[in-house]
């Protein structure tokens, strides 16, 4: 059951939010750098010689000076890298699905290995609360995928409870960063750094980029057929941008998808009238498992019969809602649990004949 922790703050937890609240008043300048580290698994001279590591976030600089022991996360996906690396927080934000321990099943197994039995909070949906967070008496705090985009004064404030780790500043290759559009395996590197856990993640990119070359291998007709993430809100049809997370997915596995990407914004919608700039797709994966009435909403919109993508049998709907909370999820664990399901669903679709029937994802959640 979810649940929401309200401990008291201890003395030198509310003298920090307290001192932190006064110095963001009087002064619009920011505060020391936020920091990264955090390890559970931990110990011994190889963790002991990761520190003092300096990491370069989207808010600036960090050091962290010694391996951490209470970490609490900010979002809502960072405890599952955490748990791939071995590391245990203390405090994880409740589960978007209303899974136990803040995480869905297929982040279980990590979990239990990492020794973790976090406390589940909710985090806040448009300002953090510095009080409650502080209440966890962390010695780092983990927002690299948050829930909201973090404000200086935030940062300013929850970097007096604890060393504050964001989003990396720039990809593997030197290119700033997007929000919410960060690799798997740029953010498991900037916390491996953080929490003495390199090599673990170095093994678990490997494993991964193993898994997708698997598919890509077996399936090399899929290269440059062009594929997309999308929805239907509010009225109008969506697609995601090409460095969406659950783009990135398909795109490892061989896929494009920037073909109609190109505003440079999180996603892009599509009225009705419009809907034909989908038409030459192979194909597109829809997420209608949390709302499953929009699958009739979108089939009823006037061009959508008329809809090259149909001629193909390209459409995949994701009507499982497990498999649609471990395609957001983009971790460790939810990458091989989305595999498993995808590449028969992706199969069928890509075949490029229309009475070929795109299964739906049947999952072990």
């Amino acid at each position: 059951m979810v649940q929401r922790t309200t401990r008291t703050l201890t003395g030198t937890a509310l003298a920090a939010v307290a001192a932190l609240t006064l110095a963001a008043c009087s002064s619009g300048g920011s505060s020391e750098e936020p920091s990264a580290s955090a390890s559970a698994s931990a110990g011994g001279e190889a963790t002991t010689a990761a520190f003092p590591v300096t990491l370069d976030t989207v808010m600036g600089e960090v050091t962290v000076e010694s391996e951490p022991q209470r970490v609490v996360t900010l979002g809502s996906h960072e405890h599952e890298y955490l748990y791939a690396l071995g590391v245990a927080p203390v405090a994880v934000p409740v589960s978007w699905q209303g899974y136990d321990n803040g995480t869905g099943p297929w982040a279980e197994e990590d979990r239990l290995a990492a020794g973790a039995e976090p406390e589940v909070f909710e985090p806040g949906s448009t300002t953090y609360d510095a009080e409650l967070i502080a209440s966890f008496e962390p010695d780092l705090i983990v927002a690299t995928y948050p829930n909201h985009t973090m404000t200086q004064e935030e940062y300013d404030l929850l970097s007096g409870i604890a060393p504050v780790v964001t989003r990396p500043a720039t990809d593997a290759a030197g290119v700033e960063t997007a929000e919410w559009n960060v690799s798997l395996a740029d953010e498991l590197t900037l916390l491996a750094q953080a929490t003495g856990t390199t090599a673990e993640a170095e093994a678990i990119i490997e494993e991964i980029d193993a898994a997708y070359a698997e598919v890509r291998e077996a399936h090399p007709e899929w290269e440059g057929l062009t594929s997309q993430v999308g929805g239907f809100y509010e009225g109008q049809a969506f697609v995601y941008s090409a460095n969406d997370t659950r783009n990135q997915f398909l795109a490892n596995l061989g896929l494009d998808v920037a073909s109609i990407d190109g505003t440079g914004e999180a996603w892009m919608q599509i009225s009705a009238e419009q809907l034909d700039v989908l038409s030459d797709l192979d194909s597109i994966v829809w997420q209608v498992a949390t709302t499953p009435e929009t699958r009739a909403e979108l089939e009823a919109l006037p061009l959508f019969d008329s809809l090259g993508l149909n001629e193909k049998g390209g459409s995949v709907w994701l009507t499982d809602p497990v498999l649609e909370g471990a395609f957001f999820a983009n971790s460790p664990s939810s990458i091989a649990y989305a595999l498993d399901a995808f590449v028969p669903m992706l199969e069928a679709a890509l075949d490029g004949d229309p009475a070929t029937e795109v299964p739906e994802a049947t999952t072990a959640g």
